[in-house]
């Protein structure tokens, strides 16, 4: 240690990062629409701080993918192009491929004992859900899906980079699993994955996976050419 440095304890988030949190929830969550004006005034009375301290939360998101800042407008929600979709999905493809083969090799290798059960529950609450048309919990669902076969690859910095990717991807991702059809593939794909983690098969979990986010991204092109004047948001 260097002489006369003291060591810096955990310091309590800024009010600025509580808010850019709570914003990113939103959009996130869809509670603000693609294409929308993030209103200053109106967020800064609903979370009770000031309009300074929304105004930095915002300018704090614009590296993010979630917001654009354009010069004597405002803020706005992302509206992703069709190009950025496929280039989104292609990105997670990788790392997901990536992390279901890594995850089927530590199952075979022992290191992983608990995830295939946790994926079976998981499938099973998903095939429950699915019968029961309850989409926004499907959705839940399928986000926990992926987030175990992320973890059970053990590999951290994609875990970061892939939960970054699906930030910019939950508006689409919503819309596209809110249709029983595409739900229902889903589901079969999921199992294809389950079955090769299971098996310790790294080369069929990769395969499986690349299907899965290939299929994805399939149904939301299909989803857009079905309904022009759908997009991305």
């Amino acid at each position: 240690m260097l002489n006369g440095t003291k060591p810096i304890g955990p310091r309590r988030a800024t009010l600025a990062v509580e808010v850019r949190g709570e914003i990113e929830r939103m959009i996130v969550d869809g509670d603000l629409q693609a294409g929308e004006k993030l209103n200053e005034l109106a967020l800064s009375n609903a979370m009770g701080v000031s309009r300074g301290t929304v105004r930095e939360a915002i300018r704090s998101l614009a590296d993010s993918g979630l917001i654009d800042l354009i010069a004597n407008r405002g803020a706005f929600v992302h509206d992703t192009t069709l190009d950025e979709v496929r280039n989104l999905y292609e990105l997670r493809g990788a790392i997901f491929a990536m992390a279901c083969a890594a995850a089927a090799r530590r199952v075979g290798e022992g290191d992983e004992p608990k995830l295939v059960a946790a994926l079976e529950r998981n499938l099973e609450q998903m095939r429950a859900t699915h019968a029961r048309v309850d989409t926004a919990r499907y959705y839940a669902l399928n986000i926990e899906f992926h987030d175990l076969l992320l973890q059970g690859a053990g590999n951290p910095k994609a875990k970061v980079i892939y939960d970054n990717l699906v930030k910019e991807m939950h508006l689409f991702r919503r819309k596209g699993l809110s249709i029983a059809v595409n739900i229902a593939r889903s589901i079969v794909e999921h199992d294809a994955i389950v079955r090769a983690v299971a098996a310790g098969d790294a080369e069929g979990a990769r395969l499986a996976a690349l299907d899965h986010i290939t299929g994805g991204f399939g149904r939301y092109t299909s989803m857009i050419e079905a309904d022009p004047t759908a997009t991305a948001g």
